[in-house]
Order: structure tokens, then C-alpha cells, then sequence
């Protein structure tokens, strides 16, 4: 198969070649162009021993009489594009996965790496690629890692001879920065052994990278960032939301960023550490739809117990959890919310977690989306203004349940709430299908029967005075 490139779609440049897009075997690709004279075999043979979902994938080698050319899996962007100023025309506004994600796809394919015996050498924003998978799995994101062009073999423990410093200044290790700005050091470093570890402090880097939306851990200035990283003073660390920090720092960050790489974490250690952190998340993720759902424990010592429930919510995002994640049910925090809370912060804790990015129109495994919980429970007197939050907020008000009954029918079928005539005369001003049907289901109670018989007489009352009131048409 032949490998076509478009010269004018460049993607990257370095010291030794230019990345471009092409086309092999009717795929879109990436074809690293590198001049006979500067070919890498050991980037190549790295490139053949690495198969991981987290490292991009080599498809083909080939040569002509100027170029060795592969052919590599085409991604979307590299991680420093994320950062870029809103109006940059490479900046990239796709999805993320959330931090922990990221860290995870980041730490196992490093893993991979140092379990083929060979160290990377090159870590940065600018060589970790972001994947959309097809439109068919929208949202779905890999995290890569790229550009193994100063990648070495190691031995079975993971050291190395130096050979030379290598890498990008900004992202070097500390043992690494050292020998880079002293030419004594440098000599006596031939001597010595480095190791793979080099390449987890810089993945802590990067993490940090994140953290910080796109600034250096140690600094703003090439100078600054030696000078911190020699000191062991990761000054912008600071910066990063305390409640974030906190899951990270201690058992995680200050491992991977220690300065004496035989205390170190190894690649295998982070990603067991940020299994146990994904752990802690989720530990998190109950608590928020505990107390969405009203069963906060009764813990009168924690300063936070008397925090408004918003606080509580924001408190409890700001770890990095995933606001959507949901129960062995199906219901994630704003169904527990609109199911079970009642009280004055309704309608704020409703609009904190659509703010954060909460999917508003989640169904459960029943087809309930938080409008339809909302109304089957409808016992607060902030009922009408949550319902027209919610519906400002863009939910789909016709929704329907798996028996095709909407948020009107489970309003009348449950409410004994005294504003429960209001509540059904905002829904049809506010435009839902008063006329949809349900099936009825074969294994309903008699009494849920009587019950939607019930729904229907309501909503046939409702109409009546809507006529008298000039909501629906005559």
C-alpha cells in the first residue's frame, strides 16, 4: 500500500523531521518524515515493541531515496494545545476525560513502556496525544503517548548509561537538570547510571501541567523552574484547588516529584496509587448523591455538616469527581435531588450541579429523567419554581418513561402536594404534550391502575380550568 502525504497539513516539526498528514490503506494517519542521514533505529525499535492503547500506534515503515517514513495513528491534538488562547486556531475545545482518567491512561502507558525496557526521555505536554474515538462512541477520549525519538533500552532494573542529556530543558528531572548545566557533573555522569524514574518525575510534571491549566509545577522561567526544582519548591502547586490537592499531594505528587530518584515512585506504584485515589472518588461521588438524596450522616463535629447544601456540593465537585457518575439504580446526584429534597436550597443545589456540568436529561433504568423524579415526588413548596428551573435549564419536558408516560402523568398520579393544580398549569403553559398516551403495563398493580385512572381525571379537570384561565386554547 502506498503512503500518500499532504505537504501542506503539517502537524509538527522538530530537530530531525516533520510530522504531516497522509493517507494509508484509505485511513487518515500521521507520517513522520525523518531525512535518510537522521534516522533513529532505536526510535523505531521502540515504536515495533510498544503495542499499548495508551502509546500511538506505529502502522508502517517505509523509505524512499531521501526519507524513512512512518506511518502512525492519527490523533486530534497534543495535551499543551488544551491551554491555548480561546481564539487560536490549533487550540482544542474538544472533550476531556476527567483528571483521574487522564492520569490512569497516562501512568499505564508509561508502565508498558518501562516493562519493554525503555525509558522515553522526551516527556511533555507536546508528546502526549488526545484521540476522539468515532462519532459513533462520542466523548470517548485516549490519552496517548507520542514521539519516541530519544527513547533508550534499559536494563531489567531500569538504569541506563548516560550517554548524553536529552529531553527539553523546562522538563528535565532534577538529577537530569543537574548534569545539563555543569559541565563537571556532565563528565562525572558518564560514570553513573540513570534510570527510568527520570520519566516519572516528568509525568508528574505534566499532572501538574493539568492542574495548573497550563502552567509549569516549579515556575514561569526557564531560570526560575531550575532553580525551584534543584530547591524542592513546586511554588505553583499553591495555585491548585486546595480540595483537588488534597486527594493527589501526599501519597502521590510528592512521590512522584522527589528529588532522589532511588525514593522515587516507579511508573508501576503510580498507576496502583491512582487506582486507590479513583477509589477515594467514588467514596466521594456516594457521598454527593447521599446528600442530594437527604442521608447525610449525622456528624456534628465536622465544620461542614452546617455548610448550606450548596457549599456542600461544591465542596464535595471540587475533588475532581465525576458529578454524573450513578447508582446501582441508574439515578445520578440532580435525580436524588429532585426525588427526595424538599427544603429552602432546592432550587440553587438544582442550578450548582446543571453549573458543573451535571447531564440534566440522564434517564434511569425506568426512563425517569430528574423532571419526571421531580413530580412523581412533589411534596415542596419550591415545586413550580423547580420545575421551571429545570425547564429553563433545557430538559426535555416531553420526555417520556418507558411506558411512555411523561412528567404531567407522574404529577398527577403522585402529588399531594397543595400546589399540585399551579404545579400542572405551569407544565402546559410552559408547553408540555398534555395529550401523550402510556401503555399500560401488564405487571402493574391494580391499585397503580386505579392510580393512573386517577392521573387522567386530574389532567382532564386541569384542562377545564385552564380553558376558564386562558392557558390552553378552547
Amino acid at each position: 500500500m502506498e503512503i500518500w502525504i499532504d505537504r501542506n497539513a503539517v502537524l509538527g516539526r522538530g530537530g530531525f523531521g516533520h510530522v504531516l498528514k497522509g493517507k494509508y490503506g484509505g485511513r487518515e494517519v500521521a507520517v513522520k518524515r525523518v531525512e535518510l542521514r537522521f534516522v533513529n533505529e532505536k526510535e523505531e525499535e521502540a515504536l515495533r515493541a510498544l503495542d499499548h492503547p495508551n502509546v500511538v500506534k506505529l502502522l508502517h515503515c517505509d523509505s524512499n531515496d531521501d526519507f524513512r517514513m512512518y506511518v502512525l495513528e492519527l490523533c486530534d491534538a497534543s495535551l499543551d494545545q488544551l491551554f491555548l488562547e480561546p481564539n487560536h486556531p490549533k487550540k482544542y475545545d474538544g472533550p476531556m476525560p476527567r483528571y483521574i482518567h487522564v492520569f490512569l491512561q497516562l501512568a499505564s502507558g508509561l508502565k508498558h513502556i518501562h516493562s519493554k525496557q525503555i525509558i522515553h526521555r522526551d516527556i511533555k505536554p507536546q508528546n502526549v496525544l488526545i484521540s476522539k474515538t468515532p462519532a459513533s462512541r462520542s466523548n470517548e477520549v485516549t490519552i496517548k503517548w507520542a514521539d519516541f525519538g530519544l527513547s533508550k533500552s534499559v536494563d531489567e532494573r531500569g538504569y541506563h548509561l548516560w550517554s548524553g542529556v536529552r529531553g527539553t530543558k523546562n522538563w528535565y528531572a532534577p538529577e537530569v537538570l543537574k548534569i545539563s548545566n555543569n559541565t563537571k557533573e556532565a563528565e562525572e555522569a558518564k560514570k553513573l547510571e540513570g534510570t527510568v524514574k527520570s520519566d516519572v518525575f516528568t509525568l508528574g510534571l505534566v499532572f501538574g501541567f493539568l492542574f495548573l491549566k497550563g502552567e509549569h509545577v516549579y515556575g514561569s522561567s526557564e531560570r526560575e523552574i531550575y532553580d525551584n526544582v534543584i530547591a524542592k519548591q513546586p511554588i505553583n502547586l499553591k495555585k491548585t484547588d486546595r480540595k483537588l490537592l488534597e486527594i493527589y499531594q501526599n501519597n502521590l505528587l510528592q512521590k512522584m516529584l522527589e528529588n532522589d530518584p532511588s525514593k522515587r515512585m516507579t511508573s508501576a506504584e503510580v498507576v496502583e496509587q491512582l487506582k486507590s485515589i479513583e477509589d477515594k472518588l467514588a467514596e466521594k461521588e456516594e457521598q454527593l448523591r447521599d446528600l442530594c438524596a437527604g442521608r447525610e450522616p449525622l456528624d456534628i463535629f465536622n465544620f461542614e455538616f452546617y455548610l448550606p447544601l450548596t457549599r456542600k456540593i461544591q465542596n464535595l465537585i471540587r475533588f475532581g469527581i465525576d458529578v454524573n457518575a450513578k447508582n446501582q439504580f441508574g439515578l445520578n446526584a440532580l435525580h436524588l435531588l429532585c426525588q427526595h429534597n424538599s427544603g429552602r436550597h432546592l432550587i440553587e443545589a438544582i442550578k450548582v450541579l446543571i453549573d458543573f456540568g451535571i447531564d440534566k436529561d440522564a434517564k434511569t433504568e425506568k426512563g425517569w429523567n430528574a423532571l419526571h423524579l421531580l413530580c412523581a415526588n412533589s411534596s415542596s413548596p419550591h415545586l413550580i419554581e423547580a420545575i421551571q428551573v429545570l425547564i429553563k435549564f433545557g430538559i426535555d419536558k416531553d420526555a417520556k418513561q418507558i411506558n411512555g408516560g411523561n412528567a404531567l402523568h407522574l404529577l398527577c398520579s403522585n402529588s399531594s402536594s397543595p400546589h399540585l393544580v399551579e404545579a400542572i398549569q405551569e407544565l402546559i403553559k410552559l408547553g408540555i404534550d398534555k395529550d401523550a398516551k402510556f401503555r399500560v403495563i401488564c405487571e402493574y398493580s391494580p391499585s397503580i391502575l386505579k392510580t393512573m385512572e386517577s392521573a387522567r381525571h386530574h389532567i382532564q379537570l386541569v384542562m377545564e380550568g385552564g380553558k376558564k384561565y386562558g392557558l390552553v386554547p378552547q
